[in-house]
Protein backbone atom coordinates (compact mmCIF):
# COMPACT_ATOMS: atom_id res chain seq x y z
CA UNK A 1 0.00 0.00 0.00
CA UNK A 2 1.31 3.61 -0.90
CA UNK A 3 1.68 5.92 2.19
CA UNK A 4 0.20 8.86 1.92
CA UNK A 5 2.03 11.28 0.17
CA UNK A 6 4.17 13.37 2.40
CA UNK A 7 3.81 17.46 1.73
CA UNK A 8 7.63 18.49 0.70
CA UNK A 9 8.44 21.93 -0.78
CA UNK A 10 10.99 22.39 -3.61
CA UNK A 11 9.96 19.03 -5.67
CA UNK A 12 8.75 18.63 -9.00
CA UNK A 13 6.79 15.76 -10.18
CA UNK A 14 6.08 13.16 -13.23
CA UNK A 15 3.36 10.64 -13.24
CA UNK A 16 3.09 8.22 -16.07
CA UNK A 17 1.19 4.46 -16.73
CA UNK A 18 2.84 2.04 -18.01
CA UNK A 19 0.81 -1.27 -19.99
CA UNK A 20 3.81 -4.00 -19.23
CA UNK A 21 6.70 -5.00 -17.44
CA UNK A 22 8.73 -4.46 -20.71
CA UNK A 23 7.45 -0.53 -20.42
CA UNK A 24 8.28 -0.39 -16.72
CA UNK A 25 11.40 -1.56 -17.34
CA UNK A 26 12.21 1.11 -20.21
CA UNK A 27 10.84 4.14 -18.30
CA UNK A 28 13.51 2.71 -15.62
CA UNK A 29 16.27 2.78 -17.70
CA UNK A 30 15.50 5.89 -19.10
CA UNK A 31 15.30 7.29 -15.52
CA UNK A 32 18.68 5.82 -14.78
CA UNK A 33 20.03 7.23 -17.84
CA UNK A 34 18.68 10.65 -16.96
CA UNK A 35 20.51 10.54 -13.51
CA UNK A 36 23.56 12.74 -13.89
CA UNK A 37 24.93 12.08 -10.51
CA UNK A 38 24.77 9.34 -7.21
CA UNK A 39 21.28 9.81 -5.75
CA UNK A 40 19.16 7.69 -3.40
CA UNK A 41 15.97 6.59 -4.83
CA UNK A 42 13.21 4.96 -2.86
CA UNK A 43 10.60 2.90 -4.38
CA UNK A 44 7.46 2.50 -2.45
CA UNK A 45 4.54 -0.12 -3.21
CA UNK A 46 2.88 -3.34 -2.78
CA UNK A 47 4.02 -6.70 -3.63
CA UNK A 48 3.73 -7.44 -7.46
CA UNK A 49 3.63 -3.86 -8.49
CA UNK A 50 7.08 -3.72 -10.58
CA UNK A 51 9.44 -2.38 -8.00
CA UNK A 52 12.27 -4.60 -8.76
CA UNK A 53 11.43 -4.22 -12.80
CA UNK A 54 11.72 -0.70 -12.27
CA UNK A 55 15.31 -0.87 -10.62
CA UNK A 56 16.61 -3.31 -12.75
CA UNK A 57 15.78 -0.92 -15.95
CA UNK A 58 17.31 2.45 -13.84
CA UNK A 59 20.54 -0.36 -12.62
CA UNK A 60 20.93 -1.04 -16.67
CA UNK A 61 20.49 2.61 -17.44
CA UNK A 62 23.46 3.33 -15.50
CA UNK A 63 25.59 1.51 -17.00
CA UNK A 64 24.87 -2.51 -16.34
CA UNK A 65 24.28 -3.92 -20.03
CA UNK A 66 22.75 -7.29 -19.18
CA UNK A 67 19.10 -7.25 -17.15
CA UNK A 68 19.63 -10.84 -16.34
CA UNK A 69 22.99 -10.11 -14.24
CA UNK A 70 21.16 -8.26 -11.95
CA UNK A 71 19.47 -10.36 -8.96
CA UNK A 72 16.62 -9.21 -6.81
CA UNK A 73 18.31 -9.03 -3.44
CA UNK A 74 15.93 -10.30 -1.58
CA UNK A 75 18.24 -12.62 0.57
CA UNK A 76 21.26 -10.79 0.10
CA UNK A 77 19.27 -7.59 1.07
CA UNK A 78 22.04 -5.54 -0.89
CA UNK A 79 23.29 -5.80 -4.40
CA UNK A 80 26.80 -3.90 -5.35
CA UNK A 81 27.11 -3.40 -8.94
CA UNK A 82 30.52 -1.49 -10.21
CA UNK A 83 30.24 -0.34 -13.95
CA UNK A 84 31.12 2.64 -15.90
CA UNK A 85 33.06 4.26 -12.44
CA UNK A 86 29.86 4.05 -10.69
CA UNK A 87 28.78 1.95 -8.09
CA UNK A 88 24.93 1.53 -7.41
CA UNK A 89 23.99 -0.61 -4.37
CA UNK A 90 20.88 -2.30 -4.70
CA UNK A 91 18.86 -2.78 -1.65
CA UNK A 92 15.53 -4.89 -1.26
CA UNK A 93 13.70 -4.19 2.79
CA UNK A 94 11.10 -7.02 1.91
CA UNK A 95 12.56 -9.80 4.06
CA UNK A 96 13.24 -6.51 7.06
CA UNK A 97 11.07 -6.50 9.66
CA UNK A 98 12.37 -3.14 12.28
CA UNK A 99 14.52 -0.45 12.39
CA UNK A 100 17.37 -2.41 14.53
CA UNK A 101 17.57 -5.01 10.73
CA UNK A 102 18.03 -2.03 9.27
CA UNK A 103 20.73 0.03 11.45
CA UNK A 104 22.66 -3.68 11.20
CA UNK A 105 23.17 -3.15 7.82
CA UNK A 106 24.08 0.40 8.16
CA UNK A 107 21.62 1.94 5.55
CA UNK A 108 21.75 5.04 6.64
CA UNK A 109 25.52 5.62 5.82
CA UNK A 110 24.61 4.08 2.91
CA UNK A 111 21.95 6.73 1.93
CA UNK A 112 24.44 9.42 3.50
CA UNK A 113 27.39 8.48 0.88
CA UNK A 114 26.96 11.07 -1.94
CA UNK A 115 29.24 8.76 -4.24
CA UNK A 116 26.92 6.01 -4.95
CA UNK A 117 23.68 5.44 -6.79
CA UNK A 118 21.41 3.87 -4.09
CA UNK A 119 17.88 2.00 -5.25
CA UNK A 120 15.87 1.11 -2.08
CA UNK A 121 13.14 -1.05 -2.45
CA UNK A 122 10.26 -1.20 -0.04
CA UNK A 123 11.33 2.23 1.15
CA UNK A 124 8.17 2.22 3.63
CA UNK A 125 9.85 -0.06 5.92
CA UNK A 126 12.65 2.71 6.32
CA UNK A 127 12.30 3.87 9.96
CA UNK A 128 12.73 7.92 8.47
CA UNK A 129 11.76 9.07 4.80
CA UNK A 130 13.36 12.95 4.63
CA UNK A 131 16.46 11.32 2.98
CA UNK A 132 18.40 14.26 1.25
CA UNK A 133 18.82 14.03 -2.79
CA UNK A 134 16.44 11.09 -2.79
CA UNK A 135 13.93 10.38 -5.83
CA UNK A 136 10.66 8.66 -4.19
CA UNK A 137 8.90 6.95 -6.96
CA UNK A 138 5.22 5.25 -5.93
CA UNK A 139 4.31 2.82 -8.41
CA UNK A 140 0.60 1.61 -7.87
CA UNK A 141 -1.15 -2.01 -9.62
CA UNK A 142 -4.07 -0.60 -12.24
CA UNK A 143 -5.18 -4.03 -12.94
CA UNK A 144 -3.55 -6.61 -15.26
CA UNK A 145 -0.21 -5.53 -15.90
CA UNK A 146 -1.34 -1.58 -16.23
CA UNK A 147 1.33 0.68 -13.49
CA UNK A 148 0.91 3.74 -12.22
CA UNK A 149 4.12 5.44 -11.24
CA UNK A 150 4.84 8.46 -9.79
CA UNK A 151 8.28 10.09 -9.55
CA UNK A 152 9.23 13.11 -7.09
CA UNK A 153 12.34 15.01 -7.86
CA UNK A 154 14.26 17.24 -5.03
Amino acid sequence: MIPEMVERTGISLQEISTYSPEETFRFGFEMGRSLSTPTNVLLWGDLGVGKTVLAKGIVCGLGVEDPDDIVSPSFTLIQEYRVQGRIIQHVDLYRIDNARDIESLGLDELLLDVGKYVIVEWAEKLPYSDIANAVHIYLRDLGEDRRSIRVEYP
